[in-house]
């Protein structure tokens, strides 16, 4: 068998991976944190880039340094009273413990006390097993454990070694608020609740309704929203936080909704005009080849900038043409979206729309949501109209949230309920959409 080689040419379309394709996509994937720290990388590394204020905050910064030769030094005495880097809330609460007047028999009952407070802030043991842990090494009573605990929990955060929610917020209230025109009707509220029997199952449920049912009860509930519910988590340093900073902002102005881009997370950046000018001045060959390839990197990145803004608003405007119901009416407003029906109608790869889409946030009159949290899958109503599954889970939530605590609805009951309103749901899917909520059984939910 003889071997040939032989050469041959064929024209073919290729779609090359430029430098220019890449910075885009990953533009489009970075969200608003990300996308400043890559801004700020990019002005760092390209001479060409700069912010266009700033000489502004050049002249802020200079202010700044000059106003600070004023400062009073504290003493090192000073320096040492404060708390360097607290690990946790319990670090925190012995450190206070340390600096105060109590006693040694009251400081070991607030140690003691203070190892039973959760990350929330909480109280983890009552005061009966309190006293027969401490009883056994220690003469004791129980106004001495009360007198310790009340002075703990005046230690901050303030409401930190409370029982419970209701005890929380009222020791905060007569912290902060003594002299507050509505302190009165707050603390007969929370008596009320707290005397209740089944204070400790629902208290928040009992909360609300106790809040409705006075005039004042719209500067009640601002003035209980002011309270930390739970004052411990600010100190826990093992927790998960991070800022969300939305991408899209959606308002009503002059009776119409408007979606756009968000001002103050796009820095305006321009091109540095001095670098421009000294291109034509120089004549080193290699130095002239690095400002012209910094330059064109510049004007790349500008574009790419402007096209990813232009992209992630074309894709809201959209998504919020189909969902205007949602900012009418709320979460049961949400109609069935796919990524296909946005990329459709744009004329974009569902890849694109998805990258738009994917860790960016919108702020709306109701709440800050991803944008991915507006793409729902659809079910069929008895009318043949479609309806989103994110719809159902509003419907299951206020359905449960309006039923009878002492005889609770099951879940077949539920699937009749929104049967009878054209709604057909299988009891299992009610089920599924009910434990996705971590909404507890019908048997669980009954007050006893």
């Amino acid at each position: 068998m003889k071997i040939k080689n032989k050469q041959s040419l064929s024209i073919t379309n290729k779609l090359a991976m430029t430098t220019q394709i890449q910075l885009a996509i990953k533009l489009l994937q970075l969200n608003s944190l990300d996308l400043q720290k890559e801004i700020d990388e990019q002005i760092i590394s390209n001479p060409f880039l700069e912010h266009e204020n700033y000489i502004e905050l050049s002249a802020i910064s200079q202010e700044m340094s000059i106003s600070t030769g004023n400062l009073e030094v504290k003493s090192v005495d000073q320096l040492n009273d404060i708390p360097v880097n607290q690990e946790n809330l319990r670090d925190y609460l012995i450190w206070q413990l340390r600096l105060s007047s109590l006693t040694d028999k009251d400081r070991l009952i607030a140690y003691h006390i203070i190892d039973y407070i959760n990350d929330d802030g909480y109280l983890t043991i009552n005061a009966k097993d309190l006293f027969l842990m401490l009883n056994k090494n220690m003469e004791i009573n129980f106004q001495e454990i009360f007198a310790v605990l009340h002075r703990v929990q005046t230690f901050d955060p303030i409401g930190v070694g409370a029982n419970n929610l209701i005890e929380c917020l009222e020791i905060q209230l007569n912290h902060f608020y003594k002299n507050h025109e509505n302190y009165s009707i707050t603390t007969n509220i929370l008596n009320k609740v707290k005397n209740n029997p089944n204070a400790n199952i629902v208290e928040l449920d009992l909360l609300l309704n106790e809040i409705n049912q006075h005039d004042e009860s719209v500067s009640v509930m601002e003035l209980i929203k002011s309270l930390n519910p739970k004052p411990g988590l600010m100190f826990v340093g093992n927790l998960d936080q991070h800022q969300i900073i939305p991408d899209i902002v959606v308002s009503k102005k002059e009776g119409k909704w408007v979606t756009e881009l968000n001002p103050t997370i796009n820095p305006k950046i321009k091109i540095n005009k001095i670098y421009v000018d000294m291109i034509t001045n120089i004549k080193n060959k290699e130095d002239k080849e690095y400002l012209k390839s910094n330059l064109q990197n510049a004007k790349f990145f500008l574009k790419a900038l402007k096209n990813r803004n232009l992209t992630i608003l074309q894709v809201a405007k959209l998504i919020f043409e189909e969902q205007r119901e949602f900012l009418n009416q709320g979460e049961i407003g949400i109609k069935p979206l796919t990524l296909k029906d946005i990329s459709k109608t744009i004329n974009m790869h569902e890849s694109t729309v998805s990258r738009c889409t994917n860790n960016k946030f919108v702020q709306t009159p109701r709440g800050v949501y991803e944008m991915k949290y507006f793409f729902s899958s659809e079910l069929k109503t008895n009318l043949g109209e479609s309806i989103s599954s994110r719809a159902i889970k509003s419907l299951l939530e206020n359905i449960i949230k309006k039923e009878d605590k002492l005889d609770p609805l099951s879940d077949l009951q539920i699937s009749d309920s929104l049967s009878k309103n054209g709604i057909k749901v299988a009891r299992r899917t009610i089920s599924k959409y009910r434990e996705m909520l971590s909404i507890p059984k019908a048997n669980d939910r009954k007050i006893k």
